[in-house]
């Protein structure tokens, strides 16, 4: 699965691409959650945890075409000897061995309805596809990549999803965002949403999952 030279054809290859990791997700969360409520065994309400667990016992068990690596290190400052960012999810294949930059990032935020979690989805998750709009913290090979919001607690997903929808363009710095398009949804399990953004390096896509983990999360934290 080696990238192609024509960047229209690496969008089209994307595009199926982002369709099996968002359907592999959708699986193991639907398994990871019912295996909280089988074993009783909950969720931390931690940004963190509750992604180390989805990547360790479920994404990368049994034999599959990629690897979902958390807590990759991500855009090498020359000028610091640093790394200006960490993706929480970098999804790698076989295309990786030929370029090393040919990989997909999963940025995971939690959503609990309230304006301080959608603040951070927005500026702690979105925007490091575009900020700084010259040098984004996180790279953009195939000029599409996923959001994953946690919802740990019992909302209206596609009423707060508006409203996310709303803050885009009054946050985001240099980029116009377009309106989040419904692509599917389980019910109420879930919703994947699909929104086109245009910053100066050029148009990039972000698909958008948000899985509904609120009766599986503690109340604390901790």
């Amino acid at each position: 699965m080696g990238g192609f030279k024509s960047d229209a054809l690496n969008s089209v290859f994307s595009d199926g691409v982002i369709k099996i990791i968002i359907a592999h997700l959708i699986k193991c969360s639907r398994q990871m959650k019912d295996d909280c409520v089988n074993h009783k065994i909950p969720l931390y309400n931690h940004e963190d945890k509750i992604t180390n667990r989805l990547t360790a016992k479920y994404l990368n068990i049994g034999i599959g075409n990629f690897r979902y690596v958390p807590q990759c290190s991500e855009h090498f400052d020359e000028a610091t000897d640093l790394y200006i960012g960490r993706t929480d999810i970098t999804v790698f294949s076989c295309d990786n061995f030929c370029d090393s930059q040919a990989y997909h990032i999963i940025e995971c935020k939690r959503i609990d309805g309230s304006n301080e979690l959608n603040n951070k989805y927005i500026n702690e998750g979105v925007a490091r596809f575009f900020s700084p709009t010259q040098n984004p913290r996180y790279s953009s090979y195939y000029k599409k990549n996923i959001m994953l919001g946690y919802v740990v607690k019992a909302i209206d997903i596609p009423s707060n999803t508006g409203r996310i929808n709303e803050m885009q363009n009054q946050i985001l710095e240099n980029t116009i965002a377009g309106d989040f398009l419904l692509l599917c949804n389980d019910g109420s399990d879930y919703y994947v949403y699909g929104c086109q953004y245009q910053p100066d390096i050029g148009s990039i896509e972000l698909v958008h999952l948000f899985y509904d983990f609120s009766n599986v999360v503690r109340m604390k934290n901790a």
